[in-house]
């Protein structure tokens, strides 16, 4: 309980927050354009709600480099997002959406979700730390954890995590998916020889050459992260093996 509550901002202004809040990175100005076109409305009313705003303490508009959130903006953000993804991790936990589908339906819900049910909800799922992509779940009073990331290639044998992040071209990145390395996926590293790993990932061992394990960016358990699927199980050297060298 004792959320910063965002009853009073219009579901409208709720979703420029929330959107701004997901987009921006290391908290540099959002280009208008990138706001826009993820809202699917024009550069000219995105412009306008901006300055809003700005009138009302929730942003920083600075024209031709972009918007940030204000602290107050954040706190009033992270308020929502916890609840966005929340439902994502219930949604694909409990009901068996995929992250799509979850995501859809979260942005629904996340205005409705009262302190209570959100708590509730929190508790209901074992107080995960991030979402089914990886990403964080903003706490209780309106603060974004900071993930401790590191390249898949540092993490030690034996050790567990999830994947946050792939920086990896087309091909490769087709190759992750099909073996089911993706955002929010759990894997203990099984072997680490030369330049070579053995990760598994689901049922599944997949051998990854370092320069690959490089570019894949991941959150050690030991960093207290919970996500949506359960631990790999017992690592099996012995299971079938997937493997591409890096690009």
């Amino acid at each position: 309980m004792g959320e910063a509550s965002s009853t009073r901002l219009s579901q409208s202004i709720q979703m420029y927050l929330v959107t701004i809040a997901r987009l921006a990175e290391n908290h540099q100005p959002l280009p208008l354009s990138q706001l826009a076109q993820e809202l699917s409305i024009s550069p000219i009313s995105a412009n306008e709600m901006c300055r809003k705003l700005q009138d009302e303490g929730l942003v920083v508009y600075r024209p031709y480099k972009g918007v940030s959130l204000t602290p107050e903006g954040e706190q009033r953000a992270y308020y929502v997002l916890r609840r966005h993804r929340l439902w994502e991790v219930f949604l694909v936990k409990q009901l068996g959406l995929d992250s799509i589908q979850a995501h859809d339906a979260a942005c629904e819900l996340e205005h409705t979700t009262p302190d209570l049910v959100a708590d509730r909800l929190d508790t209901f799922l074992g107080h995960p730390t991030v979402n089914p992509d990886g990403l964080p779940i903003p706490e209780v009073g309106g603060v974004l954890p900071v993930q401790a990331l590191h390249p898949l290639s540092a993490v030690g044998v034996g050790q567990n995590g999830h994947v946050v992040r792939c920086d990896v071209d087309d091909p490769a990145q087709s190759f992750l998916q099909a073996h089911g390395v993706r955002p929010g996926a759990r894997f203990v590293l099984v072997a680490s020889a030369g330049e070579s790993l053995l990760v598994q990932v689901g049922s599944e061992n997949v051998s990854l050459s370092r320069e690959l394990a490089d570019a894949i960016q991941v959150e050690s358990e030991n960093a207290g992260a919970r996500g949506v699927t359960g631990s790999p199980s017992k690592p099996d050297p012995d299971r079938e093996t997937a493997s591409v060298s890096g690009t």
